[in-house]
């Protein structure tokens, strides 16, 4: 096998490395063309959506490990989680926000959260968000239980974080594949007060409190009747 001499490998190397620029320059192009298509099926997404009141709520619940859910300190505050939306930068889909918009809450102040993620020099970075907690109610200032020098994990930790890789997650697989994520596990609150769970079969547990005496009288006389006896072979 012929060797190459280091100008050709050089020569290679550039024609190597413009067929990457290329390639990034066009994944761009199909990225940026792909959010613009989506917006109106996610504003469409956020109408539905909104009718259930603890949606998002339940999407962070599905992705508690990976986003440092505290169940006891933080699904409390989840309650009050109306929205999330991403807005992506229509020339450069690798800078976005993130969104959260909270109703009144004894918690904080913000009615918005708002994460920025911005792409430069190769790289994204995230800006801290700053929440106005009221006076005790910050999870990321408690300590666990027979530890004072460790945090509790809490999903607000998050916003107070520069590094983007979470928000990535967020705007490319979390927030795309809600929908899906919740599936038929969607929860609210009913009108008695009592969590009520989609995609169970609610249908059979209803209970009008009303009484059909005329299928009561058929079970009692379908239990009446002898058993046949088996016919002999």
């Amino acid at each position: 096998m012929a060797e190459i001499d280091q100008a050709a490998l050089e020569a290679v190397q550039d024609e190597i490395t413009a067929i990457a620029e290329a390639t990034e320059k066009v994944e761009l192009e199909l990225a940026n063309k792909r959010n613009e298509l989506m917006r109106p099926v996610y504003e469409k997404r956020r109408e539905v959506i909104a009718k259930l009141p603890k949606f998002w709520s339940v999407v962070i619940q599905n992705h508690s490990e990976l986003l440092q859910v505290n169940e006891a300190t933080d699904l409390p505050i989840l309650e009050y989680l109306s929205d999330i939306w991403v807005n992506y930068d229509p020339k450069d889909g690798r800078n976005f926000d993130i969104t959260f918009t909270f109703k009144e809450n004894p918690f904080f102040t913000n009615k918005e959260l708002v994460k920025r993620i911005i792409f430069k020099d190769d790289e994204s970075t995230s800006e801290a968000v700053k929440i106005d907690w009221k006076e005790g109610k910050d999870p990321s200032k408690k300590r666990k239980k027979g530890d004072d020098d460790e945090p509790l994990e809490s999903f607000f930790s998050w916003f107070d974080d520069e590094d983007a890789q979470l928000s990535e997650i967020f705007a490319e697989k979390i927030f795309p594949e809600a929908i899906r994520q919740v599936e038929l596990n969607l929860i609210f609150a009913g009108e008695d007060g009592d969590e009520v769970v989609f995609g169970e079969d609610d249908e059979d547990d209803e209970d009008d409190g009303s009484v059909d005496l005329e299928d009561e009288d058929d079970d009692e006389e379908e239990d009446e009747k002898p058993a046949k006896k088996k016919g002999r072979k």
